[in-house]
């Protein structure tokens, strides 16, 4: 027997058979395209708000470094006039014990 030819009618309900899978698939993918944007676009958020905590802590630690830095000179100003009183005081010490 003999295979009877497709008709102009069956080419095209194939040919629109497939291009309608075909725009499905696409369908299919913009809308996962949109679910990735939208992640991206939460994901950037999140990395901006942790940018600009990240520049707040840091000012807060330029001013606690600041006021160590004070503060050690306070204390190492005040270690040298506690050796320059001691000393002084030895020399008392000793003045007073030769009388």
């Amino acid at each position: 027997m003999a295979k009877k030819e497709p008709t102009l009618r069956d080419v095209l309900d194939g040919m629109n058979g497939r291009f309608n899978m075909v725009f499905q698939e696409l369908k299919k993918n913009d809308t996962r395209f949109d679910m990735v944007f939208r992640q991206f676009a939460f994901v950037r958020e999140e990395i901006n708000e942790l940018t600009e905590g990240q520049k707040a802590d840091g000012e807060v630690l330029d001013e606690v470094r600041q006021t160590l830095d004070g503060v050690a000179k306070a204390v190492d100003s005040d270690a040298v006039t506690i050796i320059n009183h001691e000393s002084r005081i030895t020399k008392l010490e000793k003045a007073l014990r030769v009388r």
